[in-house]
């Protein structure tokens, strides 16, 4: 599926607005808000995401990425997670993606906040020499003391953590997958586990 619009503007390739929703084996294409996980439980495994700017966003979506290639065509940030409160349940959990790119060297991000209650997470994943060293971008108009930006395990050119975002953090130990799709994750009608 693709965002038609190229450089310089935005154009959907997927908007996922209802609750148990997986996507297997897919290819979202475009460069700026590629795919809007923005409603529900998503799951997204074994699919390539590509595009430049904010290409992975939305507001209340719980999404899991697994064995995902994340594609960035262009300088800009990957992830723009839009989680305004304590109470909303939005999170983004990246575990053994594999991040790439067509982008120069240090240009991409791996996520900046849409708002201040911001929650993502890389884990297990590969990070290639696209990513900067500071890891994720301010997003000027958003309070950092509640962000929730975090890394665990990663490897790779761009995994390094020791010059990220002061609003960025390093985890203890992974976040399990039933914190994003429950703990009957595995015989739920829209998990296909042969994807996991």
């Amino acid at each position: 599926m693709a965002g038609k619009f190229k450089k310089d503007g935005q154009a959907l390739a997927v908007s996922v607005v209802g609750n148990n929703s997986g996507f297997y084996a897919c290819n979202f294409t475009g460069y700026q808000d590629t795919l809007y996980a923005n409603k529900g439980i998503n799951l997204f495994a074994k699919t390539s995401i590509s595009g430049a700017k904010d290409f992975i966003f939305g507001q209340t979506a719980k999404a899991w990425f697994e064995s995902c290639d994340i594609v960035s065509v262009g300088a800009g940030c990957i992830t723009a997670n839009g989680r305004d409160s304590d109470a909303n349940p939005s999170e983004y959990v990246f575990n053994n993606t594999r991040v790439s790119g067509t982008t120069r060297p240090g240009t991409a991000f791996l996520g900046r906040p849409w708002q201040s209650y911001a929650r993502v997470v890389w884990q297990n994943s590969e990070l290639s020499d696209i990513i900067h060293p500071h890891g994720w971008k301010k997003w000027e108009v958003v309070n950092t003391t509640n962000l929730y930006l975090k890394e665990y395990n990663n490897s790779g050119d761009g995994a390094a953590t020791a010059n990220r975002a002061k609003f960025s953090g390093v985890l203890a130990q992974p976040v399990p997958i039933t914190d994003v799709l429950g703990e009957n994750y595995k015989t739920a009608w829209w998990v296909d586990t042969t994807f996991l």
